[in-house]
């Protein structure tokens, strides 16, 4: 075997590696339940949310009300500015939101995500998330 064949099959499993015993980042998880909120993913959001022992059926008739009533017609734009892990089981994500974006007065105000680890997955306690950031957030 020559010694790029072994190089190319060494550099194979590294990247097989990452894919299968990679966490998702903090990060990446915030990323994903901010754009489910934007784009009214209520799947998404649901299967992402934490609020105690409430059914995920009851979960998502909130949710359904959040994106398709209330906030029907809410534009907003964000970006994460970091993320912090307070321990095994709990960490923040901090954001930079422009709330009512149409509005000429807007301007980028901050805001956390709280995600608590359940199972192997992180979910965003949506208690925890200020009520202003969005209109009729599940609680």
């Amino acid at each position: 075997m020559s010694l790029v064949g072994l190089l190319a099959v060494f550099a194979l499993a590294i990247v097989i590696a990452v894919f299968f015993f990679g966490r998702e980042s903090l990060t990446t998880v915030g990323a994903r339940f901010m754009n489910a909120l934007a784009h009214g993913d209520v799947d998404t959001l649901t299967k992402m949310s934490y609020v105690g022992n409430k059914p995920p059926e009851e979960m998502r008739k909130d949710w359904e009300f959040a994106v398709n009533t209330a906030g029907k017609y809410y534009n907003f734009s964000w970006k994460i500015t970091s993320s912090a892990q307070a321990d095994a089981t709990n960490a923040s994500i901090r954001l930079q939101v422009i709330r009512n974006l149409t509005n000429p007065g807007s301007y980028e105000e901050n805001y956390q995500l709280p995600l608590i680890k359940v199972g192997d997955e992180w979910k965003v306690d949506v208690r925890g998330i200020n009520r202003e950031m969005y209109p009729a957030l599940p609680r």
